[in-house]
This record gives structure tokens, sequence and C-alpha cells, in this order.
């Protein structure tokens, strides 16, 4: 995953290296020379903890060589002792058919110096490049179009969130107590750890899998925790649904006007953090979630079933139950963290998912729908799995 991140980052920065820096802004590129920076560090840290493919450590060198102003063949000879990782001919014909990398073609460029193609690759590498760039610039933008939509918002939305402050817990959640409530937080999470990691093991065990299967089984994972919560605390599901806040309908203007408030925050986060160098080398890229197979699996798993279980049992159990006792703003906050720590990301990430955290209990207990924390966290997950697909994974 981190040379797929590798590849595509290259791709998108070279090919829109002469496009106006707004219309890079829009479609998350940088100056070539900020993802080569990032990508040798990427790749260092692979050679340092000893699990670098080949591929990568060919990729290393191509990089290397650009750094240094040395050639690419004097590079490739230092490092790895003057082994070939790709063929002249197999290299140009992946490149010719969408299957080469940015520094593959590189690598042939530096070849064909001394010796004719064997395959003509520089027009379907170009036509794949320029793909990229319009992925990157359609998908970006759309999330971007849907923030400043949201700005007119902004206003009405904040004192709407007023209300948060002022609103008193009433009816059968209003007797729960934070014991209550953390105990059944930590069943439903350590059975969900439980199930996970069996599931693991049993997918591990299992290599052919239809990618159906495996989304029924991410799927059991993902509900497994909020029907367990549910079954704990109620009777009937009908009474659940009206406890919890889920017959009431999603304020869509307040789901506009936060979406592009976390937006706004968001860039503020990144410039703070420099959102660099995180402790996965793949940026958070997944193997499952390639391919077509792998946008239903995004799709269902992270943009739909993720949002409804976590808001029901952080928002509608966790959230409610603290806030009986600690106030508002306590539980708010110390149900984000908790939030933010299971979800094992980076400072930049732990900030990022805290903030978005803290701003669905307020408008949770502003509006008393977990419909408008459902439809906030769908929206705030999409415009990041989506664009991410589309840019990284979607086959050319």
């Amino acid at each position: 995953m981190a040379l797929v991140k590798i590849d595509r980052d290259l791709r998108l920065a070279e090919v829109m290296s002469a496009d106006p820096p707004w219309l890079k802004w829009f479609a998350g590129a940088e100056e070539v020379s900020a993802p080569k920076r990032s990508a040798i560090t990427v790749l260092e840290k692979l050679i340092k903890d000893q699990s670098i493919t080949p591929a990568g450590m060919e990729a290393y060198c191509v990089l290397k060589s650009d750094e240094l102003g040395k050639p690419i063949r004097q590079v490739m000879n230092e490092l790895l002792q003057g082994r070939d990782v790709s063929d002249f001919d197999p290299t140009s014909e992946l490149l010719a058919t969408h299957r080469g990398t940015w520094w593959q073609a590189r690598l042939i460029e530096d070849w064909e110096k001394t010796t004719r193609p064997a395959h003509y690759w520089r027009q379907t590498f170009g036509e794949d490049s320029a793909k990229i760039r319009t992925r990157a610039i359609v998908a970006r933008s759309a999330v971007w179009l849907t923030a400043l939509a949201g700005l007119a918002f902004i206003p009405a939305t904040l004192r709407h969130l007023r209300r948060a402050f002022t609103a008193k817990p009433a009816g059968y959640s209003s007797r729960w107590t934070v014991h209550l409530g953390l105990v059944v937080f930590l069943v439903a999470t350590l059975a969900w750890i439980g199930f996970t990691l069996a599931l693991e093991i049993g997918i591990t065990a299992l290599p052919g899998l239809h990618p159906a299967m495996a989304i029924l089984l991410d799927s059991t994972a993902r509900l497994l925790p909020s029907l367990i919560a549910v079954g704990l605390l109620f009777r009937k599901p009908t009474h659940a649904t009206r406890v919890l806040g889920l017959r009431r309908p999603p304020q869509l203007q307040c789901i506009l006007g936060l979406f592009a408030l976390l937006m706004i925050i968001d860039q503020i986060l990144r410039a703070l953090f420099d959102n660099g160098g995180g402790p996965d080398p793949g940026g958070g890229l997944s193997v499952g979630e390639a391919g077509w197979w792998g946008l239903a699996f995004s799709i269902v798993s992270a943009c739909l079933l993720a949002p409804f279980a976590e808001e029901l049992l952080y928002r509608g159990v966790l959230f409610k139950s603290l806030r009986n006792h600690l106030g508002m703003l306590a539980a708010a906050v110390v149900s984000s963290i908790i939030f933010a720590i299971l979800h094992f990301y980076d400072g930049y990430g732990l900030a990022s998912v805290g903030i978005f955290g803290l701003s669905c209990a307020l408008l949770y207990a502003a509006t008393g729908s977990l419909w408008s924390c459902i439809a906030l966290h769908v929206l705030y997950n999409a415009s990041i799995k989506v664009p991410e697909w589309i840019v990284y994974h979607a086959p050319f």
C-alpha cells in the first residue's frame, strides 16, 4: 500500500506541476518535491524495519538518485550491488498496459538512452496520469463544494448548537448512571475486539474467501457492539428507537454547517501537525479496498455501517450516560477522547477524530436526533473514503 500511495502521489504531483496553485489545492496535489521527500522517508522507515520489498528498494533507488543528483544506474549499483529488480522488456510492457509505476517509467527513460524500447509506453502512461489528475480534481472538488455550500449555514448551526448547553436529560436514559454506561460500552467494545480478532484469523485461514462474504462478516463485526448495547439496555427495539432519538429526522442545515466547520478545522490541524509521516507507511490505504469490490466494501463498512454503529454506541449510550452526571460539556469531551483513542491514529488523526466526536456530541445534545449524527458521520467518512478510492484504488 505504501508503494501504491507513493506511485499515485508522484504521478498526480507531476501531471499537475503546470496547473495553478488553487487547482492543485482543490485536487490535493503538492509540488513534486514534497511527495518525493515523503516517499523517501517512508521507504527508509521500511528499510529500517526490514520490511521493504524488492520493488520498494527499486523505487528508493530511483528517488535517491533524483535527490542526490546521481545517475540511476550508479545508485542502484551502490544500494543493490548491481542487481536489477525490473527487466527492460517486461517493465515497458507493464507501462504500456496500465500496470507500471512512476519509478519504473523513470527507469525505462534511463535505459532508453542506450537501448531501443520494446514497447511504446509513453502515451499509455501519460493517459493514466491524466486520469489521476481528472479523478483527483473531480472527487476532491466535490468535497470542497459541499463544504462551501455548508458555509452559508454556519451561523444558524452555531445558534442551534447553543441549545446543547441548555437541553436537559429526560426520560428513561436520564436515569442511566456513569457505571452503567461504561459497563455496557466496555462489554460491547470487548465483544467487538474479540469477534474482529477471530474474524481476522478466519479470513487468514481462508485466503480464497469471496469479497461478498468478507463484506458480510465485516458488517456483522461492525453491528455487533450496537446490538449488544441495545440488547442490554432495552427490552424492545421500539424503545431504543424512541429513547436514542432515531425517530427524529436529521437536521440537514446543521449537518452541512458542521461539515463546513470541520473542513476548516481540518486544514488548521494539517498545518499544525504537518500531516506527514504517520505510523502507517501506507497512509491509511487498505488492500481490502482495492478494485470494485473494494469500493463496495469501503462504502458499506466505512461510509454506512460504521457511522450507524459508532454513533449509537459512542453518542447514544456512552455520551448519554456520562451527561447525566458529568454535565454536557464534560461528557462530550470525555466520550470524544475515548472515541479518538479507540481509532488508533497518529497525532493529527487523534485531534481530527476527537474534534469530530465532540461535534457529534454537541449536535446530538442540541437536536436529540441520532440520525443527525449518523448523517454527519456518513458525510464525513464518505468525504475521505470515496475520493481516496477514486485517486488510489480505482483501476485504469
